[in-house]
């Protein structure tokens, strides 16, 4: 299993614990702003029938259309806002991960970007092939710096070696502002693997499972 796939898996993980512990509690919610909703077309039916009944029906109309709209509009945020949860709970447990696990995770997912490396210099036959010798750059932020452990440079070479790939991975002083991640710098490549990105792109392919699996459809 990559790194990625460790992190699509957590926010899934968390999608159903929040499905399990809030559901009940969101289909109240909903169904407390239909209600709302209702009454508030209700009183809006009450102040404008004697209106309605003089132009036909036409203002009447309308404005029950307004008011229905208004209601699906407050469950949709309603949803979104669970939404929101899901994805910024399970980033909070892989920022909150043991140092020792974090570490594992971060190592792993260096290596594989690493090593996923193609020299944009290389010609059309030899484009899949992955620079030789590179040297990489890891940026990390202030926290996860202070995280790591002496090991931590020398586990990610040695992931590199056992993969076969002929590069090395150094730690830049220079720090980034992030919620977590990295950005790996080869030459003038920089691939960026903050968070921030990661959970971007994954909300995009997972956000309609955990729909899925918070809302039952």
């Amino acid at each position: 299993m990559t790194g990625i796939d460790r992190i699509k898996e957590k926010i899934l993980e968390d999608a159903k614990l929040k499905a399990r512990a809030t559901l009940e509690q969101a289909e109240q919610e909903a169904r407390d702003i239909m209600e709302q909703a209702e009454q508030e077309a209700a009183q809006k039916r009450a102040e404008l029938l004697d209106k309605a009944k003089a132009d036909g029906g036409q203002m009447y109309r309308r404005m029950l259309a307004v008011a229905g709209l208004e209601g699906r509009k407050k469950l949709l945020a309603a949803r979104q806002e669970m939404i929101d949860e899901a994805f910024s709970k399970a980033l909070e447990r892989i920022e909150g991960l043991p140092d020792r696990q974090y570490q594992e995770l971060l190592e792993k997912m260096i290596s594989e970007a690493a090593a996923g490396y193609r020299d944009p210099s290389a010609q059309p036959d030899g484009a899949h092939a992955p620079q030789a010798g590179f040297i990489a750059e890891i940026m990390l932020n202030e926290r996860d710096a202070a995280r790591m452990d002496g090991q931590f440079i020398e586990n990610i070479n040695r992931r590199l070696s056992a993969l076969g790939k002929k590069g090395t991975v150094t730690l830049s002083e220079k720090r980034i502002r992030t919620a977590g991640g990295f950005i790996l710098k080869i030459g003038d490549v920089e691939m960026n693997s903050t968070f921030e990105i990661l959970f971007g792109m994954l909300r995009t392919e997972l956000e309609s499972d955990v729909v899925g699996i918070l809302f039952g459809t």
